[in-house]
Formats: structure tokens, sequence, C-alpha cells
């Protein structure tokens, strides 16, 4: 279906790589903008089948999309996949007629001119010769010197961060949720987070909402509540995809955080939201929850006097409310997330901010929670 939405490539002579690019890295780099550079555009196809090294966190169907969307403002580059399983060939090293047979298939369709001369562009000498024995004509380029793989970036991405493409790097970003009710420090202590480590944060993206509509989170209904899901998830996707993201990402609250809201106004006369519209709103929040990858989760127990920041629902307020609303995020959390990737954090502000700068400080050393 895909070839329908890519430009033809035009030209001569067209270079093509393979690989499975789990992850696209700088070594495949190499070879693509040789490729592309040496001829008159490039082919690249990625390759895997379901259970293979990409999988779980790189299925090949994900790789596909990344690697065209990294490609996606150049012309002279097409992105096309290759199932080893659905096509019904061995795997490497056997299968090379089948496979390659495939390539020219979709080679026919790719390019303009089908007289077009094809050039592969190989980092392994045993692929090099594979082909030439088979009648193909190739390029080795000898990468030893500026040597990556994806074995080693797989190992512990962030040691390799710079040398994953960009739009990998969100299945290897580790992802911290800070959860609570509010006026616990979530935002203050994401934000704190997300300069001590200079890596981006998200805030409680509700605020905001209250402040640009001029709105009480009492007058909140269905519709205000969506939007807060909506706009909580795009944040935090935005902050995951940032360029200057250096493989964690501090996110202030989450989908599971605005259907505790929502259930508690919910149970009150006094507030705008009626049980009915908060059963859709539990729907649209448990969807949006099962979207997400947490690494890990803090979630902050309530303690102490509520502060009023003159934007909150101060009914709600109290200690004992509180504790009944994180026991219900609990309970939220558990239903949609690995509990074993969860934090009770009951310090203070202090102790808690250290705990979790010890837990990344581990991460950033060994590369995983």
């Amino acid at each position: 279906m895909l070839l329908n939405y890519q430009k033809k490539l035009k030209g001569k002579k067209i270079g093509l790589v393979f690989g499975s690019f789990a992850p696209l890295h700088q070594g495949h780099l190499d070879l693509i903008m040789r490729a592309k550079k040496e001829n008159d555009g490039a082919i690249v196809f990625v390759c895997g089948y379901t259970g293979d090294k990409g999988d779980p966190r790189l299925p090949v169907n994900k790789r596909y999309r990344y690697t065209r969307e990294f490609f996606k403002d150049d012309d002279l580059v097409a992105v096309y996949s290759i199932d080893d399983l659905d096509l019904g060939v061995e795997l490497y090293p056997n299968g090379w007629e089948g496979w390659l047979e495939e390539a020219k298939r979709i080679f026919e369709l790719a390019v303009e001119d089908k007289d077009a001369t094809r050039v592969w562009y190989v980092g392994e000498v045993d692929y090099y010769n594979d082909l030439i024995n088979r009648g193909e004509s190739a390029v080795y380029i000898n990468r030893a010197e500026n040597y990556i793989s994806g074995t080693m970036i797989r190992a512990n991405p962030l040691r390799h961060w710079n040398k994953i493409a960009m739009t990998f790097r969100r299945s290897f970003c580790h992802n911290v949720l800070i959860m609570g009710t509010a006026a616990e420090g979530k935002t203050t202590l994401a934000s704190d987070l997300g300069k001590y480590f200079g890596t981006p944060y998200s805030w409680e993206w509700a605020q905001n909402y209250v402040r640009d509509n001029a709105i009480s989170d009492w007058e909140f209904d269905s519709t205000d509540f969506m939007a807060c899901l909506e706009g909580q998830y795009q944040q935090n996707r935005t902050m995951i995809n940032a360029y200057h993201n250096r493989g964690v990402f501090f996110a202030d609250s989450d989908s599971l955080t605005t259907k505790m809201y929502a259930e508690q106004y919910a149970k009150d006369d006094t507030c705008t939201l009626t049980p009915e519209e908060y059963s859709r709103v539990a729907i649209m929040a448990e969807e949006y929850a099962r979207k997400c990858r947490w690494d890990k989760i803090y979630i902050l127990r309530p303690k102490g006097k509520f502060t009023d920041g003159n934007d909150r629902f101060m009914i709600r307020s109290s200690l004992e409310v509180r504790e009944k609303m994180f026991e219900s995020l609990v309970e939220s959390v558990k239903k949609c997330y690995d509990w074993s990737k969860v934090t009770i954090l009951d310090g203070s502000y202090i102790e808690n901010f250290e705990r979790i700068v010890r837990d990344v400080k581990t991460v950033l050393e060994s590369g995983e929670f």
C-alpha cells in the first residue's frame, strides 16, 4: 500500500541498503548516505520478522514506520519493508534467492526506470560475498574505525545515545512518571529533576487549561476532561521526542491523574461532571494509559496541609479526601500499569528529590532501571 505514498526514484543508478534497523543508527547512515549520494538515490529495505532481535521494544512494523519517518523529507531515499516470515523464505544465511526476488520486485515498483542499475551497499564482508556470488553489484564499506551495532545499542542505549537515529530514540528513552493528588509537589519535582539532569520534563496540562480558559476545575464537564486527557498525552509525547532528550524524561501526571480528579468531582453534586460523563472519561483515560510506556512510576503519598494556589476546588482538599483520591489512583495504576515499576514516596520534598536522583543516576550508569 505504501508504494502509493512514495515518489518513485529517478535516475539510471540506484543504491540499495538493507538491515534490521533495530534501531537505525549512524552505522546504517554511513551506508545510506553513501548509497544515495554516489547514485541517483537509494532504496532502504527494513528487514525482519515477528519475534526477531528487535522485539518486543522495536517490532518490525515500528522499525519500518520510524525509518520512513526519519527519511520523510528526503526525496532521494525510499523506504520499504521485507518480512522474511511473510515472504516464506528461510532465515539468513539461507533464503537469499527468494529474498532477492522480492527485493527486485520492489525495486521495479520503486524506480521510474526499470532498467536502472542497482548497487548494494553493505558493511559486512559476508553480505558482500553473498551478493557478488549471486551476480549482484555491491560495495563494501569498512566501518571498523567507528563501529556501532544494534546489539551494542540495545545493551546500553544511553551510552550510545548520540548514535541512535532521532525517530528511534523514543523507544529507548527512560520515561519517569510522577503522580499524586493536588499540591503535593509533583510539578516542582518534575521541573527540578528535568533541570538537574538537563532533560525534558512536562507539567500538569490541566493547570494551563484552567488558566487559559478562565475556568475552575469544579466547572469541568466531560469535554473539558477529554481535552485534558489529550493535552497531557500529547505534551508528554512531544517531550519524549524532543531534540534535547538525552534519554530520560520526567512527566508530571498522566491520564490516570485526570481520571482520579474526575472520579471525585463526579461524586459531588456541586460539580458539573455527572457520573454518566465520568464513565466515558474513565474509559478514555485508561485507553490513553495503555498507549504509554513508563519505566518508573513514583506516587507521592498525601501529607500535610493543602496549599491553596487559588486554582483548585478547595472543598475536595482535606487530607482525608486526598487519601481517598490517592487510594483510587493506586487502584488505577495497578489496573493499567506494571506495579513492579511503582515506588510510593512519603518523605519530605528533598528526601523524595534525592531518592529519584539516586535512581536516575543508577540508570545513567547501567543503562536500565
